[in-house]
């Protein structure tokens, strides 16, 4: 049996990130072995990959006499995942579907739950008769508490690089996770666990190398928050965060889930999606957007950066005004859509969604020798949208009744310093109010009880998700990634060609006159929701015009649409196509192509 060693272990290891809290045991894996060892309940396991790209095989064993294993099936089952997550769908059930441990905090995001613990079989069938398995390893350590041997253990396999492809095969590549990544158990039994150091070094599972495992078991009674890992390019991990409003809004909801690094809201208790989206289109709504991005950027040639990288002409942009566009790649692609604030020639401030906005801003300066900084800025920020908006901020902030579409000011909210601009993602005349972190509850608490004599809710994204789709809006992900244009996006309108230096701007001006797709509203016959990535046809016909890139049920519209990108010859407002549901061709629904925005498509309701 294990022996745990002594909690000053750690200090012998210059290779391991340091301790999340109160340490009571830890074990070392030899690359190639596998250890066993006994958890009880409340206390945390940290399954720390050493040198990176290392599987770990964990097996768990929970109920009288260890008798009721880790069920990798049960477990995708009962949560709706390939993979338990850090968030509501976390637990990892047992065979008689009761919770053994659950995910509190994960850097890594790619594992394993649908294939065995390595076997002698699969070695012998490569031509490696004799290898070391873990399923193996498995069974030599489990012996000594009675756990009878399996020529192959069903586990989840953290760490290991599986995938579905086309064609229904499962494949796997070296592991995405780097040195130091790990994953956070809590033990909601007293358990066995067994964990290995995979000693596969015929293919890319372990990246052809076997390293060390490292295991840590923390003292029950400690708090840790839930996170995911999220890493963009070469910045550094980024764990999920509350925003300044989520304590409050815990309050409200247990519905929460990881979006863009932060927990947002996805519903409201005793509300519904439903509830809010018409609380939204006819009253007033209350949501947090502080998972976008925010960037300073200041300097002599701010200017010159954000006029050379931004899609829209800011010479036309004055102090106290934004412009919604797109940061731009030189091949005319979409590396990001946001909003530019104007305070001067020399201080502007960039709303966006992704961390690597400001890399590829700092680069673009280098490059061109410029004199401005690119700095992230720790706002947070509510939006408070829908027709009743006005009248409940303007209690606040009187000056707000005069503030123009697209406009912003600086001004107070009871004593807060806040900046307000008329702007949102619903469709819906609105305002957004960004704030330092410590003033989040207050505002959150101020603005909720201004907003409830008139019926204002808070809003989740399920009914977010709903609105921009029915106004057209884009999202990062569905409507554009970088290899998209905005001329196929449908934000051509959004790109100034008439500067003198734009970046892409060739490639720009060539895709303008011939676009491989362009973006349109579908509205779809009958009540069926499409998917995004599923195929538009020609109707009757076997070839594709086009795919879905988002869709929805819209209530206030009582029809299901949708947002495309198809071929020009097919982009004609009234004209057929066939969306293809399922595999794309057992089932086919008519749709008709209509504007990009299918509800108020002329922008009236938030110009108001």
């Amino acid at each position: 049996m294990t022996t745990a060693l002594p909690v000053s272990f750690t200090a012998q290891f210059t290779d391991m990130p340091p301790p999340l809290g109160k340490v009571v045991a830890e074990y070392r894996i030899a690359p190639g072995e596998a250890i066993a060892y006994t958890v009880t309940a409340g206390q945390f396991i940290q399954i720390i990959d050493v040198a990176g790209s290392q599987c770990s095989d964990f097996l768990a064993f929970g109920g009288e006499h260890y008798s009721d294993p880790l069920d990798a099936t049960v477990t995708r089952t009962l949560t709706g995942l390939a993979v338990p997550q850090a968030g509501l769908p976390s637990k990892l059930f047992s065979q008689s579907m009761q919770p053994l441990t659950e995910v509190i905090q994960d850097t890594c995001g790619r594992h394993d739950s649908f294939l065995l613990a390595c076997t002698a079989r699969y070695y012998e069938d490569v031509g490696y008769p004799g290898h070391p398995s873990c399923s193996q390893n498995f069974n030599r350590v489990l012996a000594p508490y009675g756990i009878a041997s399996r020529p192959g253990w069903p586990a989840l396999n953290f760490f290991y690089n599986t995938r579905v492809d086309g064609q229904g095969a499962i494949a796997f590549a070296e592991p995405l996770s780097r040195p130091g990544d790990y994953v956070l158990l809590l033990a909601h039994q007293d358990l066995l666990c067994a964990s290995s150091a995979c000693p596969d070094d015929i293919d890319p599972a372990n990246g052809w190398q076997p390293t060390p495992i490292h295991i840590r078991i923390y003292a029950a009674g400690q708090t840790f928050a839930r996170a995911m890992g999220r890493r963009v390019a070469a910045l550094p991990l980024r764990m999920t965060q509350d925003s300044a409003f989520t304590p409050s809004i815990r309050q409200l909801t247990d519905d929460l889930a990881e979006y863009n690094g932060f927990w947002v809201p996805q519903t409201f208790a005793h509300q519904g999606d439903q509830t809010e989206y018409w609380a939204l289109r006819q009253r007033a709504a209350l949501m947090d957007l502080s998972a976008l991005r925010k960037f300073e950027i200041r300097g002599t040639d701010a200017f010159a950066l954000l006029q050379y990288a931004f899609s829209r002409n800011l010479e036309k942009v004055a102090p106290g005004q934004g412009a919604y566009g797109c940061l731009l790649n030189p091949h005319g692609g979409i590396v990001d859509d946001g909003i530019v604030f104007c305070f001067g020639p020399t201080r502007y401030r960039y709303v966006g969604n992704c961390d690597s906005d400001r890399h590829w801003l700092r680069q673009i300066a280098q490059q061109k020798g410029w004199s401005v900084a690119v700095e992230t800025v720790d706002l947070h920020n509510l939006a408070l949208q829908g027709p009743c908006s006005r009248d409940i901020l303007t209690v606040l902030v009187p000056e707000v009744s005069t503030l123009g579409y697209f406009q912003f000011l600086e001004s107070q909210v009871q004593g807060m310093p806040v900046l307000i601009s008329r702007t949102g993602y619903t469709g819906e005349l609105g305002y957004e109010l960004f704030v330092p972190p410590q003033d989040g509850a207050i505002l959150w608490k101020i603005l909720m009880a201004a907003g409830q004599p008139l019926g204002m809710l808070p809003l989740g994204m399920k009914a977010l998700d709903r609105a921009r789709i029915e106004a057209g809006l884009l999202a990062l992900g569905h409507e554009f990634d970088d290899l998209t244009s905005p001329y196929q996006a449908g934000i051509g309108w959004a790109v100034a060609m008439k500067k003198p230096d734009l970046i892409g701007k060739a490639a720009l001006e060539a895709i303008r006159r011939h676009p491989p797709r362009v973006a349109v509203g579908l509205v779809l016959e009958g009540p069926e929701v499409a998917a995004h990535g599923q195929p538009v046809f020609a109707p009757g016909e076997w070839w594709r015009v086009g795919q879905i890139t988002s869709a929805t049920f819209s209530p206030i519209l009582n029809a299901s649409i949708a947002m495309a990108q198809v071929v020009p010859e097919f982009a004609e407002v009234g004209m057929g196509v066939d969306v293809g549901l399922l595999d794309g061709f057992k089932r086919r629904v008519s749709a008709t192509v209509g504007p990009l925005a299918a509800f108020d498509p002329t922008k009236s309701r938030v110009r108001v």
